[in-house]
C-alpha cells in the first residue's frame, strides 16, 4: 500500500508563515560573512579555496547522515518516503559514481588538487559537523525539517552562486564546477520536500518560533564556521613569513650580489603602473625597486610639474622620502609642504595625495609594508581607475610580480 500524504495545512496561513521565515532567512547575518565578501571582491586565491573546501569536505561527506537522522525521527511514513528519495538522489541512485559526495571528491582532487586522505581538519570544522548532526538527531521533526530546509538546503543556490563567482575570479575553470551547478539546480526541490514536512507540523504549539529558531541556529552555525575559516585563511597567508622570521632565516646568501642591495633613483626601476586624468590634473608613474624583500615594498613615484597623483587610501602604511623637487602631501585634512631631503609618514587607511608644486619633476621614494598587508588584508577596496599601461610597462610589471611570487 502506497504511503499517503498528510492533510495540507491552511494554504493562506502556510504561505504567510513561509514568506516571513524566508524573509528572515534572506536577512540573516550569515549572508554578510567575510568569506562571501572576499568571494564577491575576487580577493581569494586558488590556495585559499583549496584550504576552505578541504575543511568543508568534512561537512559535505556527512550530509546524508543529517537527512538520515531526520528520517529516523519522523513519525510519518510519507515524510520518510520523500526523505528516502532525497537520500537516493544524494547517493546517485543506481550510478554510485554520481553520488554527490563522490562528485565533490572529484572536484577536490581534480580542480583543487587536494589529497583527501591527508586533510588536517580544524577543531572548528569538527565542531561544526558534530553540532549539525547532534541537532538533527535530537530535534523534533518540525525543528529538524526547518533546520535542514530553510537553514540548509534552501540556501544552497544562493550560497553556491557566491562561491562559484569567487572561484571563477580565482581562475578555477568553469567546467570543473559541476558539483556546484548540480546543487544550484536541484537543491530547491530537496528544500521543498523538507519545507512541506515542516509545514505539516504548523498546528503544533509554538510552531513558528520553533522553525525560526531552528533555521537561525543552522545559519548561525554556518556563519561561525565560515568566519573561523576566513580567520584561518588570513593566518595561513602570514604563516610562511612568520615562520621564516621565527626561524631566523636570512633572505640573503653568504655573499649577496651588491646589485641586489643598491638602487639609484637616477635609473629606472621596474614599471608598476601609471595614471593620467586631465579633469583631475592627475599624471604620475610608479616603479617598483626590485629588492627581494618580503615585507618592505619600495617604490619610486614620479610626478611631472604641476600634476598630482590621485587621492586614494589603502591598508599599507608609507614613508615618503623626497629625492627631488618640491611638492605637497595631503593626508586627510592636513597638508605637508615637502622638498628634497624631507621624509613624510602616511598612516594606513588615511586619504592622501601628492602634488607637484615645483618647476621640475617630483621624485619620491616610497617605503611601504605592502609585502605584509597584501597577505594579511584580503578585501582590498575597489582599485582607483588608472589608464592602461603601455604593453612594455605591463609586461615588465607582470614579470616583476611573477618574480616576487617565486620568492614566497
Amino acid at each position: 500500500m502506497m504511503p499517503q500524504a498528510p492533510n495540507n495545512p491552511d494554504r493562506q496561513s502556510a504561505e504567510s508563515a513561509l514568506h516571513n521565515l524566508k524573509q528572515a532567512q534572506s536577512e540573516h547575518p550569515f549572508w554578510r560573512n567575510r568569506f562571501f565578501k572576499a568571494c564577491a571582491a575576487g580577493q581569494l586565491s586558488k590556495s585559499d579555496f583549496q584550504f576552505f573546501f578541504a575543511q568543508y569536505y568534512l561537512y559535505n561527506s556527512n550530509f546524508t547522515r543529517y537527512l538520515a537522522a531526520l528520517m529516523a525521527n519522523s513519525d510519518n511514513d510519507y515524510h520518510r518516503a520523500r526523505l528516502a528519495e532525497n537520500l537516493w538522489e544524494e547517493g546517485g541512485g543506481q550510478e554510485t559514481e554520481k553520488r554527490h559526495a563522490e562528485i565533490f571528491r572529484k572536484f577536490l582532487r581534480e580542480a583543487l588538487e587536494i589529497e583527501i586522505d591527508k586533510i588536517d581538519y580544524l577543531d572548528a570544522s569538527r565542531f561544526y559537523v558534530r553540532e549539525y548532526l547532534d541537532f538533527c538527531i535530537r530535534s523534533h521533526p518540525a525543528a529538524g525539517s526547518s533546520f535542514l530546509s530553510l537553514g540548509t538546503e534552501g540556501i544552497v543556490s544562493r550560497m553556491y552562486s557566491i562561491m562559484v563567482e569567487g572561484m571563477l575570479k580565482a581562475g578555477i575553470p568553469d567546467d570543473q564546477l559541476t558539483f556546484f551547478k548540480i546543487h544550484i539546480g536541484c537543491d530547491d526541490e530537496h528544500a521543498e520536500t523538507l519545507e512541506n514536512m515542516m509545514l505539516s507540523y504548523m498546528h503544533t504549539p509554538d510552531w513558528y518560533n520553533t522553525c525560526l529558531s531552528s533555521m537561525n541556529y543552522a545559519l548561525s552555525l554556518r556563519h561561525r564556521f565560515f568566519e573561523a575559516l576566513y580567520d584561518a585563511i588570513q593566518a595561513r597567508r602570514l604563516q610562511g613569513v612568520m615562520s621564516r622570521i621565527q626561524a631566523r632565516r636570512s633572505l640573503a646568501p653568504q655573499f649577496p650580489d651588491p646589485n641586489h642591495l643598491r638602487h639609484s633613483t637616477a635609473q629606472r626601476a621596474v614599471p608598476l603602473y601609471e595614471s593620467e586624468n586631465d579633469r583631475l590634473n592627475v599624471k604620475f608613474t610608479v616603479e617598483r625597486v626590485p629588492f627581494k624583500s618580503e615585507i618592505i615594498d619600495t617604490r619610486i613615484v614620479r610626478i611631472p610639474p604641476g600634476k598630482f597623483n590621485e587621492k586614494h587610501k589603502h591598508a599599507h602604511e608609507i614613508v615618503f622620502q623626497v629625492i627631488q623637487g618640491k611638492g605637497r602631501v595631503v593626508v586627510n585634512d592636513s597638508t605637508v609642504e615637502v622638498s628634497a631631503g624631507d621624509t613624510v609618514f602616511v598612516p594606513r587607511w588615511s586619504l592622501h595625495q601628492t602634488q607637484n608644486v615645483g618647476d621640475g619633476e617630483l621624485v619620491i621614494m616610497a617605503f611601504t609594508d605592502y609585502g605584509l598587508t597584501r597577505r594579511a588584508y584580503v578585501n582590498e577596496p575597489a582599485p582607483t581607475p588608472r589608464t592602461v599601461r603601455p604593453p612594455e610597462m605591463k609586461a615588465a610589471s607582470m614579470e616583476a610580480q611573477a618574480a616576487a611570487g617565486a620568492e614566497e
